[in-house]
């Protein structure tokens, strides 16, 4: 049964922080060195000083960036950089942004405190695996700072929008926060906390399963972080901040939600004889040639879309050192065929990323488990023409093109409890950090 409830956000003061878009940052794994740089420089509150401080060679157990983030959050709230709300708020939460020029969305979800789950009881589905380094390091952020810092993306089903009508019913008249953030997207979060519209948006969410969207490392940390106060604090009752952590959820049926895709591209590839594996991906693949040239990009871009929105697996393909483009369209039979020899479930056979992973990279190709996992041979876009370009310009050698994964693909897959390989969906636009923290004193508890 999924638990929601309102909690006392803190949030930055208008004093200490005019301008939101100086000081809200994207989530911390995907902030580049440059960026982190830059947000450092940006604001000496900006929300990157808390998720991602510099480290350093004379780190220690008690002085690293774990630490220094604990101090600086404790800082920040005694000085009244961060103030807390006078009443327990869920935030109703509306983002405008464009996909490309003239093509504009808006994403509507709302930031609540979520009774954490373990993923056996079925209520919470994750579709992607973790890694426990990860999950350490956040544990350990989180240990030294007592709070959620930002929330964990996730998705619900509600055809008829009855929860965000109910919610949207019930904001306050005025934002409590809107800004336009560096991207041009335009954020406004509006508080809600009557308490019969809170009620009743909890009844509404408690028989839906939770998909998680992005997230996966901060939900299990707060698995772990829940786990370790328990012993700590075996008097604590069921209500305790740590029993709950701070989810944004948005409905999975609304226009606004959206899924890129995550192209590969490949270099030190060595010599590999590309003709001799489009002839063998024959026995798998309808191969089809294009130019090289700008209108037989245009082509591969369209025929690729195409078998996208016909639910069809296709993968384009682009090396530098043939002069041609090639559309590779899955024969279904030898493909299901191949990837059911190899053990891969029937939920996750007709995911593009699966074939391209183990049909094409790890057989066709030849590519092992070290050449794929080594960030020195494989890159990640979400742009196809930044990825064709990348191999024209000679930074890469090959260009691995697919469609976005489906929404009911991510639910079918999450709803078996599998998990799809890394870097299968890239939920657009990430969740940022920053507009409301979450308290987690022991002592502290989640009520109404």
């Amino acid at each position: 049964m999924a638990e929601i409830a309102p909690f006392r956000g803190l949030r930055y003061s208008p004093k200490a922080a005019p301008d939101l878009a100086k000081v809200v940052i994207p989530p911390y794994d995907v902030i580049s060195p440059a960026e982190q740089e830059l947000f450092l420089h940006t604001s000496p509150y900006n929300m990157v000083h808390l998720e991602l401080g510099r480290s350093d060679r004379s780190d220690t157990p008690e002085n690293n960036s774990h630490t220094r983030a604990g101090r600086t959050f404790e800082d920040w709230v005694r000085n009244g950089v961060l103030v807390r709300e006078a009443l327990p708020a869920v935030y109703y939460y509306e983002l405008d942004y464009a996909l490309s020029p003239g093509k504009e969305a808006t994403r509507r979800g709302f930031i609540c405190a979520m009774r954490l789950e373990d993923f056996r009881s079925g209520t919470v589905r994750p579709h992607e695996k973790t890694f426990q380094a990860v999950k350490d390091e956040r544990l350990g952020l989180m240990l030294s700072c007592g709070a959620n810092l930002s929330s964990v993306f996730s998705l619900y089903s509600d055809p008829e929008s009855v929860v965000d009508e109910t919610l949207r019913s019930g904001r306050e008249a005025a934002p409590a926060m809107a800004f336009v953030d560096r991207q041009g997207m335009s954020h406004r979060i509006w508080r809600v906390t009557d308490r019969g519209v809170l009620q009743r948006v909890a009844e509404l969410m408690k028989g839906k399963a939770i998909f998680i969207a992005d997230g996966h490392h901060r939900y299990e940390t707060g698995l772990n972080y829940r786990d370790l106060q328990r012993r700590r604090n075996p008097s604590a009752g069921p209500h305790a901040a740590f029993e709950y952590i701070m989810m944004y959820l948005s409905n999975l049926n609304q226009e606004g939600l959206t899924i890129l895709p995550t192209h590969r591209l490949l270099r030190n590839l060595g010599s590999w004889d590309p003709e001799s594996i489009l002839k063998r991906a024959e026995a798998f693949f309808e191969v089809k040639r294009f130019s090289s040239d700008v209108p037989g990009e245009r082509m591969l871009c369209s025929e690729l879309a195409s078998r996208g929105d016909r639910k069809e697996t296709a993968i384009g393909f682009f090396w530098d050192n043939v002069g041609s483009f090639f559309l590779l369209s899955a024969r279904r039979e030898p493909v299901s065929s191949y990837l059911a020899g190899r053990g891969i479930p029937v939920e996750t056979r007709g995911l593009d990323v699966v074939v391209l992973d183990q049909v094409v990279l790890r057989n066709l190709l030849g590519l092992s488990e070290e050449y794929l996992s080594s960030e020195h041979n494989i890159h990640f876009k979400h742009d196809l023409a930044e990825s064709i370009g990348a191999v024209r310009s000679g930074d890469y050698e090959a260009a691995f093109l697919i469609n976005p994964t489906r929404i009911e693909q991510v639910q079918e897959v999450a709803s078996a409890k599998l998990v799809m390989p890394h870097k299968s969906t890239y939920f657009y636009p990430k969740v940022g950090s920053g507009m409301v923290i979450r308290s987690l004193s022991p002592e502290e508890e989640t009520v109404w």
